[in-house]
């Protein structure tokens, strides 16, 4: 396309004119690099959530820093949340071996509430952020039914005319 000229009183400009969209579908939250959504009101097991994060084209959140850990926990918190909230966090494969789902590599930080993960009756493998623990890490059992949080890239597509 080309650049628009505009003429004013004899004088002329080239306007670019530069579509950036959103830089999160409508719903979400952006915080850095990535786009959130908080699913509570369709509380699913872990693997549903999984599922319907990737029809999202997301993930179950990668909680990869203190600064990603605290911007969860406050938006929970502030938001009144309750109950658990499924990471993409699992030791599945391998018990006590914990690793993020979209790349099987572990965690580099971790913010398990003490005492945790304990793998209680040996069927706690998916983490979650646990509302009576303030939000600390816990592991719970895959088949419960909890809300999730999903994330994905913010993308930075800008359209330049001109």
């Amino acid at each position: 396309m080309a650049p628009t000229i505009i003429t004013i009183l004899g004088l002329s400009a080239v306007v670019i004119v530069s579509s950036q969209p959103p830089p999160c579908p409508h719903g979400w939250i952006s915080r850095g690099s990535s786009c959130y959504v908080f699913i509570s009101d369709t509380p699913e097991d872990w693997m549903t959530a999984m599922s319907y994060c990737n029809v999202l084209h997301a993930k179950l959140v990668e909680i990869e820093s203190v600064t990603e850990d605290e911007f969860l926990r406050i938006h929970l918190a502030d938001s009144k949340a309750t109950g658990g909230y499924w990471i993409g966090l699992s030791d599945i494969l391998v018990e006590g071996d914990w690793v993020w789902t979209s790349t099987q590599s572990n965690p580099t930080y971790s913010n398990w509430n003490p005492g945790q993960p304990d793998n209680v009756h040996h069927h706690q493998d998916c983490a979650q952020l646990y509302g009576p623990y303030g939000f600390h890490w816990d592991d719970g059992s895959c088949n419960d039914a909890n809300n999730f949080i999903c994330e994905k890239a913010i993308d930075d597509e800008t359209d330049v005319i001109g």
